[in-house]
């Protein structure tokens, strides 16, 4: 009997060692009783999906529904992943109102236990794990349409549901809310390289819950600007922005006499994105880069279903 559970430790033993391996000692509790308490929920300090800078809709309300389908690869020292993506966008009033609602249906990565302790991710690095993402609603109102001296302008509200969650440190598990005011203008040319050129840009304001029993929410101010080229059916975008948290997390701990903690929430993104477009099908390829707290290469390639808005 004792020589069985001598054997029997001796096999345990690695995998004990390696559960164990990891020093929490200088974790930074953020308050709660569930291994997420010691996770910072802003940006910088989640994964690629978590709290993403919206899409541009360049101030236009579009005529069709769309049904998108794609693959997102993100990568960082010590961190992999790959999601899939599933859009649907519902006209309700052509060039009026519309409603998008997507989501990434999984997501699956790799994330080593450097990074994790880095982050203060409870669990341990179990290799490749695949997990369900948020799905997210937005709802888009053309408040003036463009006219030849006059800008178009649009408003969009967004809600994040709370499907994806926070054991692995990828999503927040928590709400969040973002409502901006966009403005865009077209400018067309009969010859040259280039048919039209439109400049856009939005402002607005982004918030969500924190894990913090003292203060329960992180916001602060949207910005992004926009390009667009065309050339027929082939299009080019540049889109510069992100938003500014007022750090919570970094407030209360410099307010208890500390300074530890930096706000991470102040993401700051450069996306540029080729698209063809085609009488039903569009086809894109993205590219998206962080300059502050998005520490992520991401590639997208997606694509598009075009069809009839049906007016019930």
């Amino acid at each position: 009997m004792h020589t069985r559970i001598i054997l029997i430790l001796f096999l345990l033993f690695p995998l004990i060692a390696l559960s164990q391996n990891r020093d929490r000692s200088n974790w930074i509790d953020f308050g709660g009783d569930s291994p997420s308490k010691w996770l910072q929920i802003a940006p910088g300090k989640l994964g690629p999906n978590a709290l993403p800078v919206p899409d541009m809709d360049y101030a236009c309300v579009e005529n069709e529904n769309k049904i998108e389908l794609g693959a997102h690869y993100h990568f960082m020292t010590g961190d992999t992943a790959i999601n899939s993506f599933a859009s649907f966008y519902w006209v309700i009033a052509p060039g009026r109102a519309a409603v998008r609602i997507y989501a990434n249906p999984t997501e699956t990565f790799h994330m080593t236990n450097e990074v994790r302790d880095e982050r203060q991710i409870n669990s341990d690095d179990a290799g490749w794990t695949t997990e369900a993402g948020d799905l997210l609603v937005t709802t888009y109102i053309q408040v003036l349409k463009e006219k030849k001296y006059i800008p178009g302008v649009s408003i969009a509200y967004t809600i994040k549901t709370t499907t994806g969650g926070n054991l692995n440190g990828r999503y927040t598990d928590a709400e969040m809310n973002n409502f901006y005011l966009a403005a865009g203008k077209s400018f067309h040319f009969d010859k040259g390289i280039i048919d039209e050129v439109r400049i856009a840009g939005l402002l607005g304001f982004y918030v969500w819950q924190t894990n913090k029993v003292a203060m329960t929410q992180d916001e602060g101010r949207l910005y992004e600007a926009g390009l667009q080229l065309r050339k027929k059916t082939y299009n080019l975008y540049a889109e510069v922005g992100g938003y500014y948290g007022w750090d919570p997390y970094e407030y209360l701990d410099r307010m208890s006499g500390l300074d530890q903690i930096q706000g991470n929430d102040d993401p700051l993104i450069l996306r540029t994105r080729f698209e063809k477009t085609g009488k039903q099908f569009d086809f894109k390829l993205e590219y998206q880069t962080g300059f502050r707290d998005y520490h992520y290469q991401t590639f997208r390639l997606g694509i598009t279903y075009r069809f009839k808005a049906r007016i019930f």
